[in-house]
């Protein structure tokens, strides 16, 4: 909810009327809140029926209102944050700094749950569990022991102290932002965007020098309108940070999967680790960043401002195919391209140089894959779909034919190796050819075929 809090767009229109600051952030905060409450109770439901039933009314009625006082307080908090953020920076570079957060912390989650959990041993976990002094500083210790005392009716000073700290604190930091904090914010937004503003008109400078994107697609694409399409998407994809937020995690998942299929969720690594030369286990690494990449062909063709696409029917292009390819190309050299290097790296350093034909030939499989996938998707052009929840669920039936074509080649794969050697170099001109033929086909589409 960074982009209501720090939004500026209204306070040109808003504040000259007769509408003070406390207001207007008031109406924010409470936006916030009944939004999250949606998610509140979506994830307390349960927890909550289960208190009432097995502890009572009175304990039920106090697990709501601890869990409403939770929440507005880490609203609270998290303003505090952008607020002391926004007294040593800009409001541009808060919005980065709140994007790279979200990032981190969805991949601290996304490998933490899968990881963590694996690394535990259960036949060994106590369940004591002793509060030490500096427990007392944290909020949902003061939440739990407030749900203690009205549930064995303990009302000792500890109880009393912890209850006056989970009620106190978020109506202290409440009043705290409305009576002090709001106005100074709005005026600090507001002065902020005419600095922004002002500044961005003085610092307009001709760049000359080529950029990484425009070097490559001089190299990797054949038609302007396959260079237009790769050096959009490759600039997007690299400032939005939406497409960050949601392609990035799935690109940790290969850590993740590393952890669990090759060296078996951590048990015995250090036997694991000392036979690991000795096995095949370095496909894993050869068609990993193909199960992480795939998620972009949804990815690049969704964009909040998806109502600029207008451009792509304006223009004179004859075949709408070649910005897909262009597309395509940009996400495979940006990001499936390095993660293949890293990954051939740890592997050639592990196995040796046998494994040099066996990532070749994946290479050229990977691709496949992806283009393949490509083919058997809608076309969409570049960022030109609405975000939708229903647009991007409902796929299961062409996800799992996805999941089998690449669960065969990797079958194909590991039987050449273990049988047939020779038949990599037989099998690497098909799976060229392959995608050749693949990248053809969609550079061939005409507008009849484009979904819009």
């Amino acid at each position: 909810f960074s982009s209501v809090l720090l939004d500026t767009t209204d306070i040109q229109i808003i504040l000259p009327k007769p509408v003070n600051s406390k207001t207007l952030f008031v109406a924010r905060l409470v936006h916030i809140l009944v939004y999250l409450l949606q998610f509140t109770i979506a994830l307390a439901i349960f927890p909550i029926v289960f208190i009432f039933i097995q502890y009572g009314l009175v304990t039920g009625l106090v697990s709501v209102v601890t869990i409403l006082l939770t929440v507005a307080f880490a609203v609270f908090l998290t303003y505090l944050l952008y607020a002391l953020i926004l007294q040593f920076s800009n409001e541009e570079k808060v919005k980065d700094i709140v994007g790279y957060f979200q990032i981190f912390m969805t991949v601290f989650f996304a490998i933490g749950f899968q990881v963590i959990p694996r690394l535990i041993d259960f036949h060994e976990l106590s369940a004591m569990f002793e509060l030490q002094w500096y427990s007392y500083f944290l909020p949902p210790v003061w939440m739990a022991l407030m749900l203690d005392a009205f549930n064995t009716g303990n009302f000792d000073s500890i109880h009393l102290g912890m209850i006056a700290c989970a009620v106190i604190f978020p109506l202290l930091t409440f009043w705290l932002m409305v009576k002090y904090l709001a106005p100074s914010f709005a005026k600090k937004l507001a002065a902020l965007n005419t600095d922004n503003s002002q500044q961005k008109t003085d610092n307009i400078t001709v760049q000359k020098t080529t950029t990484i994107s425009e070097k490559l697609s001089a190299v990797f694409c054949r038609t302007k309108t396959e260079i237009g399409s790769f050096e959009t998407v490759w600039k997007i994809t690299g400032r939005d940070k939406n497409f960050k937020l949601q392609f990035y995690p799935s690109l940790a998942y290969m850590l993740v999967f590393v952890f669990i299929f090759v060296f078996k969720s951590g048990r015995n690594a250090e036997s694991l680790w000392r036979d690991l030369p000795t096995t095949k286990m370095f496909l894993f690494f050869v068609y990993l960043p193909m199960f992480s990449i795939a998620n972009s062909l949804v990815f690049i063709t969704i964009h909040e401002n998806f109502q600029a696409s207008w451009i792509y029917q304006s223009t004179p292009v004859a075949k709408p195919g070649y910005l897909i390819t262009g597309a395509l190309k940009a996400v495979l050299l940006k990001f499936f391209i390095l993660i293949y290097l890293s990954l051939f790296a740890f592997a050639f350093f592990v196995w040796g140089v046998g494994i040099i034909d066996d990532f070749v030939l994946g290479f050229f499989n990977n691709i496949f894959i992806f283009l393949l996938m490509a083919n058997l998707s809608d076309y969409y052009l570049p960022f030109s779909r609405q975000p939708n929840t229903k647009q991007q669920s409902g796929k299961f039936v062409q996800a799992f034919l996805q999941m089998l074509i690449i669960a065969a080649l990797v079958g194909l794969h590991y039987l050449i190796i273990i049988k047939y050697t020779w038949l990599t170099f037989c099998v690497l001109p098909l799976s060229i050819a392959g995608c050749f033929l693949l990248l053809k086909r969609i550079q061939q589409i005409t507008w009849l075929k484009i979904s819009f």
